[in-house]
């Protein structure tokens, strides 16, 4: 006999699995044919694969700023040594 949550898992699971047929949610296969949606989708690309990048440099950015403006106020307050 086959337990009870073993059962439940195992349908739970199986529909999981199946849900993207049941939804047809391949949004290439289904909607990608418009030129409208096509461009739609390179523009996103795009973005999506930019962001990360200008966060990134961005952030280096500031921070090598940040580091020089430190390393200046430390030079102008410390005592020169001859």
């Amino acid at each position: 006999m086959i337990p009870i949550r073993f059962a439940l898992a195992l349908t739970v699971s199986t529909l999981v699995l199946l849900a993207p047929r049941l939804a047809a949610a391949c949004s290439v296969c289904f909607t990608g044919r418009a030129d409208e949606t096509r461009v739609a989708f390179l523009v996103t690309t795009g973005f999506l694969t930019g962001l990360p990048i200008l966060l990134v440099g961005t952030l280096v950015w500031w921070l090598c700023r940040r580091a020089r403006q430190i390393r200046d106020e430390h030079e102008s307050t410390s005592p020169a040594i001859d």
